[in-house]
């Protein structure tokens, strides 16, 4: 890389007129009106570009400079799409959060629309219950009257009869009598179908306010529920989620997304432990019986099944002896292959000096053991050790 140019005295330190100000000073000006992440990306792009056609033309002494550069530059790239990748990250976060936020004010607010209904709808009940009501004493007061009426027109009717002989006159307070009890039935028809009707709108009306109140308790209730939920997985030990709170509908979905995975994941590490736990029982008979009864026992997708079943759902102590199980049988094969992997120098150095090695002849050689298949019966040997010590691992509990 060629020295840099040292600026000279005549020239004002701010740049104007130094060489190449003609080519930087419009560079810079158009790199200015780029946005920020965008005017590094190209300001890097052109100094990585200008240090790799330098270290093209350079001379060989300037090459660990130009080598240098390069690597500086590379890393500031590196940098750069790490910022980037974590700028995209948390716009992405930002995003989903702006989504949630949304969904939750679209949520509030229908929920708000329902309570603002289901109260005019309550006032414009009451407001027509109470004209009914109204009407019901006007048409009460009228019924009076017109009692009131009958009574006075049959007593002067009596009074009449006994103070004159004059048919005539009877009969028409008779005549009077009749269409004024016709009148009064009519009334009273009237009242008693008003009635009627007045209790079927109250009813209506009441039955309505009644399920207003269970739309609204329901949801109240519904997060009663969350609640007390929510608080036993604040009492597990040790705690899973803060007390005192009412979940939000993402929080549940984040329980039972966990819920699943967890399930998932226990019942796939099952499947993947028991062809090797097979393998490791095979080579001790004390084991075959309660393998057999753990290798046919349901999988922990059916038993979270059986746990969750709405109708015939079963304690979840089921869930825990399955997962019990696998536990205390994963433990036990790793215990066990552990011991016995700490225990190849010891058993290789017994065996070389029993029966099989120098016991059988002091001058025997690593040729003739490996002739007569020693590494096969010390793989053997191994073998059959590995499932005592699974057996111990299992019987003490893993």
């Amino acid at each position: 890389m060629a020295e840099p140019v040292q600026p000279r005295g005549d020239h004002p330190p701010n740049g104007s007129g130094t060489p190449g100000s003609d080519l930087l000073g419009p560079l810079g000006s158009a790199l200015l009106k780029l946005p920020e992440p965008e005017r590094f990306r190209l300001l890097g792009s052109f100094l990585v570009d200008l240090a790799a056609r330098q270290e093209a033309g350079a001379r060989p002494a300037a090459g660990p400079e130009a080598e240098a550069l390069s690597k500086k530059l590379q890393r500031l790239g590196e940098e750069r799409a790490l910022l980037e990748d974590a700028l995209a990250a948390a716009k992405a976060d930002l995003s989903h959060r702006s989504k949630q936020l949304e969904a939750e004010q679209q949520r509030s607010a229908e929920l708000e629309r329902i309570v603002n209904d289901q109260r005019t709808r309550l006032q414009a009940a009451q407001k027509q219950a109470v004209e009914l009501e109204g009407q019901l004493v006007a048409k009460n007061e009228q019924l009076y009257q017109a009692e009131n009426q009958v009574e006075q027109l049959t007593v002067r009717l009596q009074r009449a009869q006994l103070a004159a002989d004059d048919r005539s006159r009877v009969d028409e307070v008779e005549a009077g009598r009749r269409e004024l009890i016709v009148q009064l039935e009519e009334l009273r028809a009237a009242h008693e179908k008003l009635r009627l009707d007045k209790d079927a709108v109250i009813e209506r009306l009441k039955e309505e306010l009644a399920a207003a109140q269970t739309a609204t308790g329901g949801a109240r209730a519904a997060e009663a529920v969350l609640t007390a939920l929510w608080e036993r997985l604040a009492r597990a030990k040790p705690a899973l989620a803060p007390g005192g709170v009412c979940p939000s509908v993402p929080a549940v979905e984040h329980l039972f997304d966990a819920l699943i995975e967890l399930s998932r994941f226990a019942h796939d590490f099952d499947q993947a432990m028991r062809p090797f736990l097979g393998s490791f029982v095979k080579h001790n008979p004390l084991l075959a019986r309660p393998w057999d009864v753990y290798a046919r026992s349901p999988g922990l997708h059916d038993v979270v099944r059986e746990v969750i079943d709405i109708e015939h759902g079963k304690p979840a102590g089921v869930l825990k002896m399955r997962l019990l199980g696998l536990q205390r049988w994963t433990l036990a094969a790793i215990i066990a292959s552990d011991t016995t992997l700490e225990s190849i120098a010891h058993e290789l150095e017994e065996q070389l000096r029993g029966s099989v090695g120098l016991g059988a002849d002091p001058n025997r050689r690593v040729k003739d053991y490996l002739r007569d298949d020693g590494q096969h019966l010390f793989h053997e040997h191994m073998r059959e050790l590995r499932g005592q010590k699974l057996a111990e691992a299992y019987t003490h509990g893993g």
